[in-house]
């Protein structure tokens, strides 16, 4: 099938053929139904996200009906799958269109979120593999079912999932991401956004410095541009640089510290595992639960792959210290109490695809019809910044979770 009639049977404007032309070769393509489109698919995996009120099946049977009878649709459903979950070289995942015109907005929400369901048996795969039961695969299936709210906010609360995510459900069928209670945990070493991080052999205190060129601007956050580049230097055993106050979130602008490393040592070695923690949504994130998970996720590392880890790290817009403030009752400025927080590099109008589905346009046009929205508009009015905030947590500090441990840690 040539690029133009693929374009013109998918309902597509002729304007993509820039856009698909580069990943579009001369041999033959996927023309099967799709798996993930049939409706013993839906009925098999679409229970899972436990959707209420859930889809019904006579939406999935006009859906199963189109895509059987349009080859485009059957080869666009194809190239997603390679495209969003194999590792296939493809277009940019945010610009990816939808087949509305085809088959309405319910009908292509619904294509995009079978899309995401298509990893589910890879993923099942995946834990049968490492011995984990089902429970693990309906911790995936509830992200899925947080998506369709996040699209749902952009679409007339039509379910669906934006390409744009898809990619995550990649780190699962990889293992490398897996739920445990509330959040999720993704395994990789060091990350080079989190401070240098030391501990007083004799004592515990841990101190937290900005690392060697960070740029700052004047509260102590981090910028991509002007500001001040921070130092980390070393002269003999002495380590001098600008440290970070654990309660704000912040560097401390002008300061400086100094610690000796004959009674110092790094926090962490270059090759261990340091997890991060990633907050789906779904709301329920109380301290107790949060505690939990963290506690349970050290326990899963050590029974399951024999990892001792000695700290999870997170970077969010949840964690930006604009909420200790603005929702200083909620649950996420409890959660963030008990941190270790740190500045993180700055990113444009963080936060508000998750909370509105949507980071384009006026703001002035986003609702604000929950306390976490209009805790948005408050900062935008204000002149405040969406920007994304870093926390971590030493493992040994949970049995003592619910005290704030960062004041004890940190010697306050």
């Amino acid at each position: 099938m040539i690029l133009a009639d693929f374009l013109r049977e998918c309902g597509f404007s002729a304007e993509l053929e820039p856009f698909f032309a580069p990943y579009w070769g001369e041999g033959s393509f996927p023309d099967a139904m799709p798996e993930h489109l049939t409706m013993a698919f839906f009925r098999r995996w679409m229970p899972l996200l436990e959707l209420n009120p859930a889809i019904p099946e006579s939406r999935m049977e006009s859906l199963a009906s189109a895509v059987r009878s349009n080859s485009a649709l059957r080869i666009y459903a194809n190239l997603l799958d390679g495209w969003l979950l194999r590792g296939v070289p493809g277009p940019d995942h945010r610009l990816l269109p939808y087949p509305v015109e085809l088959l309405g907005e319910e009908g292509a929400g619904l294509f995009s979120l079978m899309a995401a369901l298509a990893a589910l048996p890879r993923i099942a795969e995946t834990h049968a593999r490492l011995g984990l039961d089902e429970s693990y695969v309906r911790g995936i299936a509830k992200w899925i079912a947080g998506t369709t709210s996040i699209y749902g906010s952009a679409h007339h609360g039509i379910p669906g999932t934006d390409f744009r995510q898809h990619h995550w459900l990649v780190h699962s069928i990889d293992a490398r991401l897996f739920r445990i209670g509330r959040f999720e945990f993704l395994i990789h070493t060091a990350p080079d956004w989190i401070p240098a991080l030391y501990r007083n052999r004799f004592s515990g205190r841990i101190e937290a410095f900005c690392r060697d060129g960070w740029r700052l601007d004047n509260d102590g956050f981090r910028c991509d541009k002007g500001g001040t580049p921070a130092t980390l230097e070393q002269e003999g055993s002495m380590l001098t640089g600008i440290p970070v106050d654990p309660a704000t979130g912040r560097a401390v602008p002008g300061a400086r510290r100094t610690i000796d490393l004959e009674l110092h040592e790094p926090l962490l070695t270059p090759h261990e595992w340091v997890p991060s923690v990633h907050i789906p949504g779904g709301g329920g994130m109380t301290p107790e639960l949060a505690g939990e998970s963290l506690r349970s996720a050290a326990r899963f590392f050590r029974r399951q792959f024999h990892k001792e880890i000695r700290v999870f790290v997170c970077e969010s817009w949840i964690l930006n210290p604009a909420w200790l403030e603005l929702l200083p009752e909620s649950n996420l400025a409890k959660f963030m109490r008990e941190l270790f927080l740190f500045p993180a590099p700055p990113e444009e109008r963080s936060g508000l695809f998750f909370v509105f589905g949507r980071d384009d346009g006026e703001f002035s046009s986003y609702p604000a019809d929950n306390s976490l929205r209009r805790a948005f508009h408050r900062l935008h009015d204000s002149g405040g910044t969406f920007r994304a905030g870093g926390m971590f947590i030493p493992v040994g500090g949970l049995d003592r979770w619910g005290e704030q441990i960062y004041r004890s840690r940190f010697g306050e």
